[in-house]
């Protein structure tokens, strides 16, 4: 059984063609894959798109992170926002600005402790889901 945590990277860009530029140029290098986003009333009444990546470990979580922040450095005052799941069930958030490389690593950090915890609870035995989501809104 492979488990895997959904990093929404619930991108929610305001710009579709940034979201499908970093579709282009940043998912491919992702240890990971595109998913459904789940629903999200907040973003679309914002008007943010979004885009979820599952993963499969603490490291690939906290690289969709630094690939992020790497696809920030060529935009002026972008930011994007992360939402993830916790394994109680809560919804935790965070977010990276270009230029601010100290907010990308502790969140970077966070999510991949995230992403461990979720995944260890997925493996224990009386675990019922298999796959949250970790959500990015720009």
């Amino acid at each position: 059984m492979r488990c895997s945590y959904a990093v929404s990277n619930n991108s929610s860009f305001r710009d579709r063609y940034d979201l499908e530029l970093f579709r282009e140029r940043v998912v491919p290098r992702l240890r990971g894959h595109i998913v459904d986003s789940p629903p999200d009333e907040m973003a679309g009444a914002q008007g943010y798109h979004r885009l979820t990546i599952a993963v499969s470990s603490p490291s690939a979580a906290q690289d969709v992170c630094r690939q992020a922040f790497g696809f920030l450095a060529h935009l002026k005052k972008a930011r994007i926002v992360f939402a993830w799941p916790t394994p109680g069930g809560e919804t935790q958030y965070g977010e990276i600005v270009s230029g601010e490389a100290r907010d990308a690593d502790l969140l970077s950090t966070r999510l991949g402790a995230a992403a461990k915890a979720y995944l260890d609870a997925a493996k224990r035995p009386d675990a019922t889901e298999s796959q949250p989501a970790v959500q990015t809104q720009e």
